[in-house]
């Protein structure tokens, strides 16, 4: 299966970057709803808008800030899933329906919930999500590890901890 591409839309009109304990989040908003997140290390945006887009990005930088201070379990977000196609969608709307805050679900449980998608597929359709965050693919788990994740092993490790999933690592200043 080919992976899923996002267009770019020319609804797309409102960008922000947001300092955050886990990095610099990227946030794009339409009209419609929050449209892409970006993780730390991605190329940061501009600020950039007004209109509804504006208070959509606004939204959706501010309850992500709050998330990442862990004062925030669940978002209340407008998605806009222009450019994600049907299965995609499927896949990322049921993981927000069984993958709650401080939980996980493996690569082939949410398959099999979403309609018997191949785990692979899965794996593609996550490293594809331009939700992350908000439709919380680091709560995807290979069922022998944490798998992979499009911000690094490092950062999923860093939001399991933060939702309770994972111990706290002990800083031991080394």
């Amino acid at each position: 299966m080919e992976p899923p591409r996002l267009r770019q839309y020319a609804d797309v009109v409102a960008s922000r970057s947001i300092e955050t304990p886990i990095g610099t989040l990227g946030v794009d908003a339409s009209e419609v709803g929050l449209h892409r997140v970006r993780l730390p290390g991605e190329h940061d945006v501009e600020a950039s808008g007004d209109g509804p887009a504006f208070g959509n990005v606004a939204a959706a930088a501010s309850q992500l800030a709050e998330y990442a201070r862990g004062e925030r379990e669940g978002f209340e977000l407008t998605l806009d899933w222009a450019g994600v196609e049907p299965t995609h969608r499927r896949v990322l709307e049921t993981l927000c329906e069984i993958a709650p805050y401080g939980t996980t679900v493996t690569y082939g449980e949410l398959g099999m919930r979403a309609g018997a998608v191949d785990p692979r597929d899965v794996g593609v359709m996550m490293a594809t999500n331009p939700l992350p965050l908000v439709v919380p693919c680091h709560r995807v788990v290979a069922s022998d590890g944490l798998g992979g994740y499009g911000g690094g092993l490092e950062l999923k490790r860093r939001l399991l901890e933060l939702e309770g999933v994972l111990p706290q690592r002990l800083d031991l200043g080394v």
